[in-house]
């Protein structure tokens, strides 16, 4: 029996279509995926389902009958809940509090005791297993705890409907497997769920059912026993998958490197570190989070330096003890999250651009801007951003080209080694295969050298020229041809990281 069935809704902003005659159904106690590129219409979907929009055209059922009304507070009415991909919590009031606020708004009291409800609240972070105290204060938790502190004051509004918007994304390995043990007790308790995630695989790991978007219209419902990765990428894209590999061995010295590491070790992070890295190729590193792949990015940049250990550049010992050295002796860095470590959100995409080099645009105490906006409208166009303004805040892009900002900046200081931690992290298919054609392009163009760090297996293998697998703090494998590696070969050798934990 369908929970809720859409049919022929459409909205539009102005002139803009973000809805094109959408129409789906999610059965009781299913598990429906929603997938599409950033701008497929997913947002505006669930904020129609949610009732801070209502669709211009169309209806909307809820157990067979329609849904009548729409606002606020309509969505929890009817039984939904959505569950944001930033939780919307409030960071300085206790979990308490923050699970409690729900029934405040429903009982419209001016004065509402929340201590009455703690045995309530307590009974449901109990069924989620989640070992957190009613007066912690939410900012002051891990994510993957503020996520349960979510879930359950979803759960508190004794929702029929669930819709989880990009749930994953900060998340180790590990408390995926237990968010998704948790959607699976709720699917149990005959709970509707939609999940909407850019990780096609954990799409195809959860879910029964797949609606795909694209520009705001319903390309395909599959049911997920029916289809494979491939298959949704391309309904997603219009195009082939983004895994295709890329890598080029013919862009590889055989005779020269650019980067030599030996016996670099940090106490409590790795430890024997050798491997090197030759000029024009890619290598990636991977391994559960923890295992040491991140710390050698931040020690190769400067950020947390080695204890002991070799560095060579280019043939030339180098010492690196601070970002300066990394950045002096040719090594960038884009970090995992963009949007507080590898950008200024609320600075123009130019001011970003030239920050790290803002020193040769400046003569006698003066900014060059006309040069200035000439380097960032050059890189703009190098790595294809779509922007109609350099002066805009780069918040206003989207996260894919945001991403590539990321990018220009460090390419506008022409390093030897550009390491990439995570650097399609929270962007779509579409991003993704526009972000590595980038990055081909780049080390084919300047000759340079790329380390990438994913937990994307077919990441790494379509887009690498080796492998290298990093386990407590040890690099344990280097695999020679990853085009010949598949998803369960990796698999297996993480599986045996767990259990050696």
């Amino acid at each position: 029996m369908d929970f809720i069935a859409i049919e022929n809704c459409s909205k539009a902003f102005g002139g803009v279509k973000a809805l094109k005659g959408i129409s789906f159904s999610v059965k009781q106690g299913e598990i429906h995926g929603l997938v599409g590129e950033n701008g497929s219409g997913k947002s505006t979907l669930i904020n129609i389902l949610a009732g801070s929009l209502s669709a211009d055209t169309g209806k909307i059922a809820i157990d067979g009958e329609p849904m009548a009304s729409y606002g606020p507070l309509s969505g929890m009415q009817y039984g939904i809940s959505v569950i944001y991909q930033d939780f919307s919590l409030f960071p300085n009031l206790t979990v308490l509090e923050n699970v409690c606020l729900s029934n405040q708004i429903k009982d419209k009291k001016a004065f509402f005791s929340i201590k009455k409800h703690s045995d309530e609240v307590k009974s449901l972070l109990d069924q989620l297993d989640a070992n957190i105290s009613l007066s912690d204060i939410v900012g002051e938790i891990p994510v993957a705890k503020q996520q349960m502190v979510a879930i359950a004051r979803a759960l508190n509004n004794n929702p029929k409907l669930l819709i989880f918007d990009e749930p994953t994304t900060a998340l180790t390995r590990e408390e995926i497997n237990n968010l998704f043990k948790i959607i699976g007790m709720l699917k149990s308790k005959g709970i509707s769920i939609i999940f909407i995630s850019h990780k096609i695989d954990e799409i195809m790991e959860i879910c029964d059912v797949v609606t795909i978007l694209r520009d705001g219209e319903v390309i395909d419902i599959k049911q997920i026993s029916d289809v494979s990765i491939a298959e949704i990428e391309k309904l997603m894209v219009g195009a082939s998958s983004v895994y295709t590999k890329h890598v080029d061995d013919s862009l590889i010295s055989s005779d020269s490197y650019m980067l030599k590491v030996k016996g670099l070790s940090k106490i409590n992070n790795f430890l024997d570190i050798s491997f090197d890295l030759k000029k024009g190729e890619i290598i990636g590193f991977t391994g559960l989070l923890g295992s040491g792949r991140t710390e050698i990015a931040t020690a190769l940049f400067g950020i947390a330096p080695a204890d002991s250990g070799e560095i060579e550049i280019d043939g030339q010992g180098v010492s690196i003890r601070s970002v300066q050295d990394a950045v002096t002796h040719g090594i960038a860095y884009v970090p995992e999250n963009r949007l507080t470590q590898g950008l200024v959100m609320d600075y123009s995409q130019r001011d970003n651009i030239i920050l790290p080099t803002i020193s040769k645009f400046t003569r006698k105490g003066l900014l060059d801007e006309v040069r200035m906006t000439e380097t960032a409208n050059h890189w703009i166009d190098e790595v294809k951003v779509k922007t109609d303004d350099v002066f805009k805040e780069v918040k206003t892009l989207s996260g894919g080209n945001q991403q590539k900002i990321v990018l220009a900046k460090w390419l506008e200081m022409n390093p030897k080694v550009l390491i990439l931690d995570g650097p399609t992290v929270g962007v779509d298919v579409g991003a993704k295969a526009s972000i590595f054609k980038t990055i081909h392009e780049m080390v084919e163009k300047y000759e340079m050298s790329v380390i990438l760090i994913s937990d994307e297996i077919r990441e790494l293998t379509a887009n690498c020229n080796r492998v290298l697998v990093m386990q407590n703090g040890r690099l344990c494998r280097i695999l020679d041809k990853p085009e010949e590696i598949d998803d369960d070969y990796i698999k297996g050798i993480l599986d045996e990281q767990k259990r050696a934990i």
